[in-house]
This record gives structure tokens, C-alpha cells and sequence, in this order.
């Protein structure tokens, strides 16, 4: 009995130090350790009341960003939100990269919960120079928005 115990052991043992070494090896990995009001890349997750809030007080100088892919923009999106889809970041910054560089603040957001897609993109953003305290994400992303009654944009915003 004690030599299946010690068996059943080292196979828990080895399976968990499997599992850590995976998780903090893959891009998709699930963070030990959880941060304060930032995520692990140094970005501020905000609320629909905190974006609702900045963009009454600095309308001109905030770009809110859209994440998700250009069919769901254009079926509606926050009012004046440019969209950079996740999937093609590179092109569409390129498009926008004077607007960001210039913005005091960068909301960006997408189909809120676990969408991901807002996070990805704020990453790329600050990869690409702009600064992790100029860039933001809303947690509650579109349906946040909705669910505040706050209004929509329908088409490419062109």
C-alpha cells in the first residue's frame, strides 16, 4: 500500500510541475498572480462608468478603440470609435498610428467578458510605442456600453 502511495505521489508531484512549466510557457497561459487594477502587460482595465466618465471630461483628446472584427463594427460600435480589428493590427494602425500617438488616452474594447480581443490589441499598441499608461481596456466591453443605455453607431464609421 505505501508503494502505491508514493507512486500516486510522484505522479502528482511531476503532473503539477508538468502543468506550471506549460502554463507559464504558453502565450495562453493563466497568470499565478493576479494585478492590481492593471493587467500582467501594464494596462488599466476600466468600467463602462470610468469610460462613460473620460469621455464626457476629454472627448478631444480620447481615441476608443474597437477590437473587434470590421462585419461586428460595422453593426454597431461606440460613437466616434475607430476600428482595429486583432486579427490585422498592423495594417490598421498604420491607418490611425497619428490619431494614437497623439491621444491622451486609448479605450480600447470589444465584445467584453472573455473576448481577449481588447487586450491583444492594447498589447500590439504598446509594443508599438505607445505608452502602457495612455492605453486602457473596457472590461465590459460593447454590451457594458449597452447595458448603461448608452448610444451606438451603426456602419464602417466612415
Amino acid at each position: 500500500m505505501k508503494h502505491y502511495f508514493g507512486q500516486a505521489l510522484i505522479i502528482l508531484v511531476l503532473g503539477s510541475l508538468f502543468g506550471l512549466v506549460y502554463n507559464a510557457l504558453s502565450p495562453s497561459g493563466i497568470p499565478l498572480f493576479a494585478a492590481q487594477d492593471t493587467t500582467v502587460t501594464g494596462f488599466k482595465m476600466m468600467t463602462t462608468d470610468e469610460v462613460m466618465l473620460y469621455m464626457k471630461e476629454k472627448k478631444a483628446s480620447i481615441v476608443v478603440v474597437d477590437a473587434r472584427s470590421p462585419e461586428e463594427f460595422g453593426l454597431g460600435h461606440i460613437p466616434g470609435a475607430i476600428n482595429i480589428p486583432d486579427t490585422d493590427v498592423e495594417n490598421y494602425y498604420k491607418k490611425y498610428q497619428d490619431k494614437l500617438k497623439r491621444a491622451e488616452l486609448i479605450i480600447v474594447y470589444c465584445s467584453g467578458g472573455s473576448c481577449g480581443s481588447s487586450e491583444e490589441v492594447a498589447s500590439q499598441l504598446i509594443k508599438k510605442g505607445i505608452p502602457a499608461s495612455r492605453v486602457a481596456v473596457h472590461q465590459d466591453g460593447l454590451p457594458g456600453w449597452i447595458k448603461a443605455k448608452n448610444p451606438i453607431e451603426f456602419g464602417d464609421g466612415k
